[in-house]
């Protein structure tokens, strides 16, 4: 019975081994007929990794990156030019100078009049007094002298108790005994207010009051 099952076993495996020669024979007969197989076809081989370096040794240390300039602002940057496309302009020609200004004529002076001295003789002329109380007054128009070209006015006031008048600091007495006190004093000019002091005894006191005297160059005539 035993050697029964090893007689099968043994055809068994040879009719393997049969079957496999003959499979092998025909793929190399088709490989013979088919040619080489393409090399794209073919499996690529497997891909080694590069082999490092030994781990005795030490790497060799890197050299500092050098660093890169800093990039300069596009609005920094000067513009380029285009010499070829536009040509410099010309200097412009300096201005000559110009010479000295003629000096301008002054104009003549105008010919003052000469001035005329008013005829010696008697004169009139209307007269304004102001100041003191207000009370006393002056005869209007009063008489005038003039001699060698300067006035002299005759004051008449309207009352007896003056006794004295000053005209820049200069006294003038009373030209009458009775009536009303008259005086003759200087008319340095017309129509500006001439200060004048007359003195009264009409108080307890003599006293000297502060005027004006007035005299109108419109009203002068000559009698």
């Amino acid at each position: 019975m035993m050697k029964r099952r090893k007689t099968i076993a043994l055809l068994t495996a040879l009719t393997l081994l049969l079957v496999l020669a003959a499979g092998c024979g025909s793929r190399e007969t088709e490989q013979d007929a088919s040619g080489p197989i393409p090399a794209e076809n073919q499996p690529s081989p497997a891909v080694q990794p590069e082999a490092g370096p030994p781990e005795s040794e030490t790497p060799e240390e890197e050299a500092p990156e050098e660093e890169a300039p800093a990039a300069v602002p596009a609005d920094s940057q000067p513009e380029e030019t285009d010499s070829e496309s536009e040509p410099e302009p010309a200097p412009e020609p300096e201005p000559e100078p110009a010479g000295e200004p003629e000096p301008v004529p002054e104009p003549a002076p105008e010919l003052q009049p000469e001035e005329t001295l008013p005829e010696d003789g008697i004169y009139t002329a209307n007269v304004t007094l102001e100041g003191g109380t207000g009370r006393a007054s002056v005869e209007s128009p009063a008489f005038l002298r003039c001699e060698d070209g300067k006035f002299w006015a005759t004051i008449v006031w309207s009352s007896s108790n003056f006794d004295y008048m000053k005209v820049d600091g200069e006294r003038y007495d009373l030209l009458n005994d009775g009536g009303n006190s008259t005086f003759e004093i200087p008319v340095a000019e017309f129509d500006r207010k001439l200060d004048v002091i007359a003195d009264t005894v009409a108080m307890s006191e003599p006293h000297e009051v502060e005027y004006t005297l007035l005299f109108d160059s419109a009203s002068l005539q000559k009698q």
